[in-house]
């Protein structure tokens, strides 16, 4: 083994560290932003639900 190797091997997996660092919270920041999203679907659907329905109103002229 050369004294390259020494130096080649562990740079190689630190750069293989970074890479899956970067990349993997990138992966969280987007999961975070879809969770939230989801939230306030699901929180403006229940408010639609449990608002009262209106009917629409007849106007008043006609027979």
């Amino acid at each position: 083994m050369t004294t390259s190797h020494v130096f080649f091997i562990p740079a190689v997996m630190l750069v293989g560290v970074l890479i899956g660092y970067v990349v993997g919270r990138k992966l969280l920041l987007q999961e975070q932003q879809e969770a939230r999203a989801a939230t306030l679907r699901r929180q403006l659907r229940q408010q639609a639900a449990s608002a009262p329905a209106q009917a629409p109103q007849a106007p008043a002229d006609s027979p």
